[in-house]
């Protein structure tokens, strides 16, 4: 390949992200505030429990029809498609629980005022000095009803 026909592709791309720009940015603008009251209800939960490493809130958005990332304490995770255990835990309506290293990743449920599952939280919680991992998933379980009970008392939905 020659050097012009390498800098015409370079510039090109230049100029298309240059005119995407402020539209990939309002987008990504319009998502938060969509989802803004699940954001705040995640970073509520996550001063509430410091053990916290990783929460997340997946739900496919009205509209939608791929289950994705809405809410998260970690930005980058935000938009991102849910993982087949957290499908598998909207679908079964069960828990599923990967360790990770230290860490225990518990992905429960959600459901609606009916009881149908509808969401799925993703609680990723570090284990303390001498915590059997019995009790951490007891502790997550905890956090997703609390956080089920806010999302059923909501007054409009989240997502």
């Amino acid at each position: 390949m020659n050097i012009f026909f390498i800098q015409r592709i370079v510039v090109s791309l230049l100029v298309l992200s240059f005119i995407f720009q402020p539209l990939i940015i309002s987008l990504s603008f319009a998502e938060e505030e969509q989802f803004k009251k699940a954001q705040s209800l995640v970073e509520k939960t996550v001063a509430k429990y410091p053990e916290l490493v990783r929460l997340t809130i997946h739900a496919i958005p009205s509209g939608e029809k791929d289950s994705r990332i809405i809410a998260s304490n970690i930005k980058e995770k935000i938009g991102k498609l849910s993982d087949p255990e957290d499908l598998d835990a909207m679908k079964k309506g069960k828990a599923v629980i990967l360790k990770e290293g230290d860490n225990l990743d518990v992905t429960a449920p959600l459901f609606n005022k009916e009881g149908k599952p509808i969401a799925a939280t993703g609680i990723t919680l570090r284990f303390r000095k001498g915590e059997s991992e019995g009790e951490v998933i007891k502790k997550a379980k905890a956090i997703a009803e609390e956080l089920n009970t806010a999302i059923k008392n909501a007054k409009e939905p989240l997502w």
